[in-house]
């Protein structure tokens, strides 16, 4: 017998435990952990430990999107050329078309094909850049630095939109005092439709949401007796923002992703259709891969029409991918136009926010003055004012330094092919950013009378 062996056929002691532990469950506890786990993740509470903010969602819930989009790829392919090319070629199609349409037509649908399915590949194997691969690791700031509330499930929230800047100085990104990031992760979702539905039942005395974050001075009286309203104008960030979540202060422009469980450099949304971001590395994918799927669903949409008005009978298949290449053509196609603009504006979907956010501050500070549905004329001469007090300059402009094309080269770099074709590459290092000089250092939204005098 050697020493490790039990005596008298007892168990173990760390069995024993385990079988005195086991003993006191109940049985309805035992039916609860063989069947769905413990009841701890039944509750919720395991799922938020394993799949939380610091982890990635699981990838059937991340990818399912993905895999449903290789297949209408794969079935596009089968329909135009199985079942509408094919029978042109040989003669046998009940449209009427002869052997020259079905061969050019189906050469420019292959073309197109693999020109989209090449932008999707790219943009499913380039990731969006992560914070964490630039940043080191940083230790929690002292407690007194800690700002910031958590955002609704809507949109960021007025902190996080009043403070989402910090300093130029790569220095001060890794060393020094920082602001906790105490926020839930941003929205990675798209910018949603502004609201549809007015405050008409909040009232003409609703106070504008997250005032405590604006600097907003009481109403005063200018000459003539004319109201003066003071503009709801957002506090500036003071410092680095400290990721709770990744541990690291976040460069500019970079947000926590729910989805992905990190920080993603110029973080813009989070895409289900390639299963991942859009950030600093592959925005220019991105939007190559919507103008290729508009484009290649555009050129669906045309020829399946045409094919569906001369055949005898309707061909579900034919009609369900014209259903389906036009839907997703115009999501495409939206999403494309739209980005631009972003581009344009200097913007990220999720900066984009900011504007949204202000206007509706804006929007409550007149209602508080004027009332809901009355005095237009006098809401439209403050914000006249406004306009004139900041020169125009809107509030996310921070990053807008130059003009269409420049902004346009700066996201999409000067050679012209790499604005249709996958070729290209990320502009800058994704941590430092050229910022608009009629913007404070720490992203200040200055009036005119504060810009440079060159600028005035």
């Amino acid at each position: 017998m050697t020493v490790n062996e039990p005596t008298g056929g007892s168990l173990p002691m760390h069995s024993q435990a385990r079988s005195s532990s086991s003993s006191n469950i109940p049985k309805s506890e035992k039916k609860r952990r063989k069947w769905f786990g413990t009841s701890e993740r039944r509750s919720g509470q395991g799922f938020m430990t394993r799949y939380g903010p610091s982890r990635s969602d699981p990838w059937p819930q991340r990818y399912i999107a993905v895999f449903v989009l290789c297949a209408l790829i794969i079935w596009s392919f089968y329909v135009v050329v199985g079942r509408v090319c094919t029978p042109m070629i040989r003669n046998d199609s009940s449209v009427g078309f002869g052997r020259a349409i079905g061969i050019g037509t189906m050469i420019t649908f292959i073309i197109l094909w693999l020109v989209f399915v090449w932008s999707y590949m790219m943009i499913l194997i380039v990731g969006p850049g992560l914070a964490r691969d630039h940043c080191p690791k940083m230790p929690a700031p002292p407690s007194d630095f800690v700002s910031g509330q958590a955002p609704t499930e809507s949109g960021p929230s007025a902190a996080e939109t009043a403070s989402a800047q910090m300093v130029d100085s790569h220095s001060t990104l890794v060393h020094g005092p920082a602001l906790v990031d105490t926020e839930a992760p941003e929205p990675s979702q798209l910018v949603p439709i502004s609201h549809l539905v007015s405050d008409f039942v909040r009232g003409s005395e609703t106070e504008a949401p997250g005032s405590a974050a604006l600097s907003r001075e009481a109403k005063t009286r200018g000459p003539k007796d004319e109201i003066y309203v003071e503009r709801p104008v957002p506090l500036p960030q003071t410092g680095p923002r400290w990721c709770r979540y990744c541990e690291i202060n976040k460069p500019d422009r970079a947000h926590h992703c729910r989805h992905c469980g990190t920080c993603v450099m110029q973080f813009d949304h989070h895409c289900p259709w390639i299963g991942q971001c859009v950030g600093w590395r592959n925005h220019t994918y991105f939007i190559i891969f919507t103008l290729q799927a508009s484009i290649f669903c555009s050129y669906l949409v045309i020829w399946l029409v045409i094919v569906l008005t001369k055949m005898p009978e309707i061909d579900g298949q034919v009609m369900g991918l014209l259903i389906a290449a036009a839907i997703f053509g115009l999501f495409a196609g939206m999403m494309y136009s739209s980005h631009v603009y972003l581009i344009i504006k200097g913007v990220s979907t999720v900066e984009s926010y900011k504007s949204r956010d202000q206007r509706e501050h804006e929007d409550h500070a007149l209602q508080a003055e004027f009332g809901t549905l009355w005095k237009n004329h006098e809401k439209r001469k403050v914000r006249k004012r406004w306009k004139e007090e900041w020169g125009g300059v809107e509030v996310d402009a921070r990053w807008k330094w130059g003009n269409s094309m420049e902004m346009w080269e700066q996201e999409m770099g000067t050679k012209w092919i790499g604005w249709f074709l996958p070729l290209g590459r990320p502009q800058g290092d994704g941590i430092h950013f050229k910022s608009n000089p009629r913007f404070g250092p720490n992203g200040e939204w200055l009036k005119k009378k504060d810009w440079p005098k060159e600028l005035q």
